[in-house]
């Protein structure tokens, strides 16, 4: 019989993953096989590098190119920034300023995301991606690091964080995916009947899908056509890796949320309409010494949404951390 921890740790699994299974579409996995990166995104990569000196590097992980923009100050504490679902990267750019001056940072592309390569052969769960970044972070890292992860990229970073703690020095969850909270969101509950509002089909699609993502009006209209091409060129391979997401949910004989023992904050955008800001303290009941920061007028995002604000939570949690 599962304890009261194993329960709140699986409660996404149990309460979500497996309706979503049971009713969604299968992805085309010849659509999936074929697809290839193309991308405007290096040319901003270009000129953000020109601007701050963040250049980009390039190391093999699990057979495959792992992408990584670094820069900063490279004598300063480290620090790993991991994007969400259907993102990249490049969704950390504007909360870099704020951080550049003290930290070195690494900001990659997970592994099938972005510049990383994806191969239809390989599984993107949870499990997989994090013993991936424990392999980079042995070739990247000379110690631990403030480690940040936004929506997925939440769940994998708690995830390494439980189990490969020599690289963590602290933890941020940024409405981090991997529990659910006392309500459930539209896009919680359209996963319940088989509907994923994070796969995009049209410029309407990607609309939709900023929109709930980010609680301005007006950003998801001035993103949507940047945003566009990458989404939806993707939108087969990011069906098939959300479904591995669930299929392959962490192991049970692993160790997960309850076992972090490092200086944790947890930063919610109350306006979340992707992950319910209730989820925070679901996190927080497994991570009894985590600290909780919610955001008042913020959605899913915070790093886009008020960088200002959520640089200024990070330096401020890294002073009491170290």
């Amino acid at each position: 019989m599962l304890n009261a921890q194993q329960v709140l740790e699986n409660s996404f699994v149990n309460n979500v993953a497996h309706a979503y299974l049971s009713k969604a579409k299968l992805p085309n996995h010849e659509r999936v096989k074929a697809w290839r990166y193309r991308s405007f995104l290096p040319m901003l990569h270009r000129l953000h590098g020109s601007l701050t000196g963040f250049a980009t590097h390039r190391r093999s992980i699990d057979g495959r190119t792992m992408v990584w923009l670094e820069g900063g100050n490279p004598e300063g504490s480290p620090v790993v920034l991991l994007h969400g679902f259907s993102s990249c990267k490049e969704n950390w750019l504007p909360l870099l300023p704020f951080l550049m001056n003290k930290h070195r940072l690494l900001v990659p592309d997970l592994p099938g995301w972005g510049q990383s390569h994806f191969c239809s052969e390989k599984v993107y769960g949870f499990d997989q991606q994090v013993e991936r970044l424990a392999d980079w972070a042995e070739l990247v890292l000379e110690g631990p690091a403030h480690w940040v992860g936004s929506s997925m990229g939440g769940g994998i970073a708690a995830l390494l964080a439980a189990r490969h703690n020599k690289w963590v020095s602290s933890l941020t969850l940024m409405n981090a995916a991997g529990v659910v909270g006392s309500e459930l969101t539209p896009f919680e509950r359209n996963l319940q009947e088989g509907r994923n509002m994070l796969i995009a089909h049209d410029i309407k699609g990607v609309l939709d899908l900023l929109g709930s993502t980010i609680a301005s009006r007006t950003l998801p209209w001035l993103m949507t056509p940047f945003a566009y091409w990458d989404v939806v060129s993707r939108r087969h391979v990011n069906q098939h890796i959300f479904r591995q997401l669930l299929e392959y949910a962490p192991s049970p004989d692993q160790p997960s949320f309850s076992a972090i023992s490092a200086p944790t904050l947890i930063v919610w955008g109350e306006e979340d309409e992707i992950i319910h800001s209730s989820c925070a303290y679901t996190f927080k009941a497994l991570i009894p010494h985590a600290e909780i920061k919610n955001l008042p007028g913020v959605g899913h995002m915070p790093m886009v949404e008020n960088p200002v604000k959520a640089a200024k939570l990070l330096k401020q949690f890294w002073l009491t951390a170290q």
